[in-house]
């Protein structure tokens, strides 16, 4: 299957590049960045992570692109829609099919980039997939993420919170917030 980019006023999402492996492990080996998350990525596994996203695009259309400044041509981070994992999906309120996401780099951060790149995917989702809804989930101390969420439209599921099966029971990151948004009606 063919990754189309999808541009923005000042973003390209496309698919993975060999030259996109350097920067995205830097990313994912930052602390601050990956606080919310199981912890920092090493070099090999983000390189993994790009193999599994290049394949699961390849077959499926959906799923996190590189995200890239067209300023620059600067890797600022990935973003997209892709299923939710099965276990993430088991213990999710309705069971929800897809979910939105996004990472950026530290140094692009407070730009508008999220919002930005994630709103394009989600856009660009309702045309792929013949879905009633995109979800997303973060940390419930991640505001930062939250706030992406709501300016991208999501509301918040109060009764879809749910505890991460990622983590251990009792582990400080397994309590998560769910957000909803509905397919838009005049697809």
């Amino acid at each position: 299957m063919s990754v189309e980019p999808i541009e923005t006023a000042r973003l390209v999402l496309r698919n993975w590049q060999d030259s996109d492996r350097v920067p995205y492990a830097a990313f994912l080996a930052d602390p601050i960045l990956r606080k919310f998350f199981r912890g920092v990525v090493d070099p090999v596994t983000a390189s993994n992570w790009i193999d599994g996203y290049i394949d699961t695009l390849n077959t499926t259309g959906l799923g996190w692109r590189a995200v890239v400044r067209k300023s620059d041509g600067a890797l600022i981070g990935d973003a997209g829609v892709g299923f939710v994992d099965d276990d993430s999906r088991a213990i999710m309120r309705g069971a929800p099919l897809l979910e939105a996401g996004w990472t950026i780099g530290r140094a692009y951060w407070g730009q508008g980039y999220a919002t930005e790149a994630a709103g394009a995917c989600l856009a660009a989702s309702w045309s792929q997939a013949d879905i009633p809804e995109v979800v997303a989930a973060a940390h419930i101390a991640n505001t930062a993420s939250h706030r992406v969420m709501e300016k991208l439209g999501m509301q918040r599921d109060l009764a879809g919170d749910f505890e991460d099966p990622r983590f251990a029971a009792g582990h400080w990151l397994r309590p998560h917030v769910l957000y909803r948004l509905d397919r838009p009606a005049n697809l």
